[in-house]
């Protein structure tokens, strides 16, 4: 097993990610866990960002 300061000096990185990964993209694969996030994202009294900054 490599020390962590070995891997630093290594231009490889030190985790590896699956190319048959890329098909889950687009897909939103818990709805419900993302639904009660956001719905307590929007009751926590953040402020609301916009998308686009004006310039």
């Amino acid at each position: 097993m490599k020390t962590l300061h070995e891997i630093n000096k290594t231009k490889v990185p030190a985790v590896r990610i699956d190319k048959s990964l890329d098909k889950y993209d687009d897909i939103v694969l818990f709805p419900e866990k993302l639904a009660k996030a956001n719905q307590k994202i929007m009751k926590s009294g953040f402020p609301v960002l916009n998308e686009k900054k004006k310039k």
